[in-house]
């Protein structure tokens, strides 16, 4: 029985390392044996002697890149059980000359690396690896991911040493197709054009590389487990392994702001309906209803469908219908055409346009200062460009990242004559007050710029800072009120009533604290201030309003609740309870 066992240990022993039984000896002329353990950690034991051979020409070019400009191999000794390797080592050298032995010169200077190859001038020996690196990555991304790079035919140059850089490319390699392996109803041609993976372009490493965070971007689709490529025959095959996640939502928002003048609670509302890639195809859908003052609501809507017959150009418009208690009506358009690069950004050209009607003319202020008021029917039409940039780690509550859209635009603003004011008679002059009309510019050029920016800053795993800037500017030869930005509210300037404050131009930003309870509940803290222009009479010429406050955002099985508690501060009205804002809102994905 002990005789058995014995044979079956002596078996598993060399069934255990008879895979490995061929071994790699380095034996230096100038160095101790030390000197490769603490800095060239290598194999010793291997299948057999091609692998051995491999790695000591592996272990030969790691102690060049070192320095070790004037090392060498002296000489091999290789049996049916080892291979010895017999390596001078030399002094190690600080600089080196660099040379181009067969690269292109264009990849050179697309690499950013010209004049550290063509310049001639010694650069810091780990520069050298510096300048391979960047050779590697430049074929990577332009479809040879299996190029590799050498330092060779090293000489001896003014008291230091000068080496060539040989390329080896390899195969071409270009994108073949994409395979959706999970349950979506996410296209493929959606997603060849959203991560840039065309076929019959050449590979690129660096969107392969985006591939996840770009996913993480979707509202609508989610990964289940990480992309794989499959290199076969010059083609790349990338696996996607997919499903749905529920992504269009309904929400409402419930405003409890104190009256003004001692009089009852004012209630404000607001209830969106927002839906995502319904067929596929990442289109987008919305549609928003706002109660924002007594006799004051807005309706929104906006429709985007990004990839028109599978090509990188879609529809962007929106639409919006705002109407100001009995003062008057805005129909706003802005009908555009956008190029859809690689992931969410865009650059967006558009005509937009608007009317606004007069619906109640204030006949008493016109008598009393024989000017046309503050409100007029007015049409304008804009031609503009507008660029969004977003990179952000996760879309419904993300820790780190940025979004960027800049704007601008220009056209002809039309004043139109108003029948109530040139129908209104005049006493003193004994005729009607058209003739206000006359020294207005009833058609003037006016343009508009707008730039907002939000950055997340990661602290800690459950701690993260939200910055946001937000300005826009609006010149014009005369500007009326119902020409100008509204700011105030829960997603504007926070502590205000909703649009309650009137201004040309502002500049706005805010600064937020958020403690992560879970992927998309958080409690905060805030803090937004603006430059907005001063309207009352005599005055300064700007104002600074700003506002703090706390919130939260709790996720339930049955959706996101959230609660904003804030307070404000403009002109000369002190901070009190009493003026706080309230907000009460619900989010339900579906």
């Amino acid at each position: 029985m002990r005789f058995t066992a014995t044979i079956f240990f002596l078996f598993l022993l060399k069934f255990s390392f008879g895979q490995n039984n061929y071994s790699l000896q380095i034996i230096s002329s100038d160095k101790p044996k030390e000197f490769f353990a603490k800095k060239f950690s290598y194999k010793t034991h291997f299948k057999d002697s091609l692998q051995a051979n491999i790695e000591s020409k592996d272990l030969f070019y790691r102690i060049r890149s070192f320095g070790y400009l004037a090392s060498s191999i002296d000489s091999t000794v290789s049996d049916t059980s080892q291979t010895v390797v017999y390596i001078y080592v030399g002094d190690k050298f600080e600089n080196i000359v660099l040379k181009n032995g067969n690269v292109d010169p264009m990849l050179l200077t697309n690499a950013g690396i010209k004049s550290a190859v063509l310049g001639g001038k010694k650069i810091p020996i780990g520069d050298a690896e510096v300048v391979k690196a960047k050779i590697l990555q430049q074929c990577e991304n332009t479809g040879y991911p299996f190029a590799s790079v050498k330092l060779d035919s090293f000489t001896a140059f003014q008291n230091s040493y000068s080496a060539k850089i040989y390329l080896q490319k390899n195969e071409l390699i270009t994108y073949d197709s994409i395979q959706i392996l999970g349950k979506t109803k996410t296209k493929k041609v959606f997603l060849r054009n959203y991560l840039g993976l065309k076929v019959g372009k050449p590979y690129n490493e660096l969107n392969v590389k985006k591939i996840q965070q770009r996913l993480n971007e979707l509202q609508f689709v989610e990964s289940i487990q990480p992309r794989t490529v499959l290199f076969q025959n010059g083609k790349a095959k990338v696996n996607l392994y997919l499903k749905d996640k529920k992504s269009s939502q309904f929400d409402f928002l419930l405003g409890l702001l104190p009256g003004a003048s001692g009089k009852k609670l004012l209630i404000t509302g607001e209830a969106r309906i927002h839906l995502f890639s319904l067929f596929g195809m990442g289109e987008e859908f919305y549609l928003e209803w706002k109660k924002l003052q007594p006799k004051t609501q807005q309706l929104d809507v906006r429709l985007v469908y990004p990839y028109l017959l599978g090509l990188p150009l879609g529809i962007n418009a929106q639409f919006q219908l705002y109407k100001r208690d009995t003062s008057y009506i805005d129909i706003n358009g802005d009908y555009g055409v956008q190029y859809q690069f690689v992931g969410s950004n865009y650059l967006k050209a558009s005509l937009r346009q608007k009317i606004s009607i007069i619906t109640n003319v204030d006949t008493a202020y016109i008598k009393q200062t024989r000017s046309l008021p503050r409100n007029l029917d007015i049409s304008t039409n804009e031609f503009a460009l507008e660029y969004f940039l977003q990179k952000l780690n996760y879309r419904f509550n993300p820790v780190d990242g940025y979004v960027l859209k800049v704007s601008g635009s220009a056209g002809l603003k039309k004043i139109k004559r108003n029948n109530n004011i040139i129908g209104l008679y005049d006493e003193v002059t004994g005729r009607n007050f058209d003739f206000l009309y006359d020294t207005a510019h009833l058609k003037t050029f006016q343009f508009r710029i707008a730039l907002a920016f939000d950055k997340y800053w990661k602290l800690a795993p459950r701690h993260t800072i939200k910055t946001s800037f937000e300005g826009k500017y609006f010149f014009s030869k005369n500007i009326y009120e119902n020409e100008k930005y509204r700011l105030g509210g829960v997603n504007s300037l926070r502590g205000f009533d909703d649009q309650s404050i009137f201004t040309p131009y502002y500049a706005m930003a805010n600064l937020e604290y958020r403690f992560l309870l879970s992927k998309n509940s958080y409690f905060s803290t805030f803090f937004n201030a603006a430059v907005v222009q001063d309207a009352r009479v005599g005055k300064g010429p700007v104002d600074f309003p700003f506002g703090f406050g706390a919130g939260a955002a709790i996720e339930t099985k049955v959706g996101i609740f959230g609660i904003t508690y804030a307070m404000g501060k403009q002109l000369d009205n002190k901070i009190t309870f009493k003026s706080a804002k309230i907000h009460i809102g619900y989010v339900n994905y579906f």
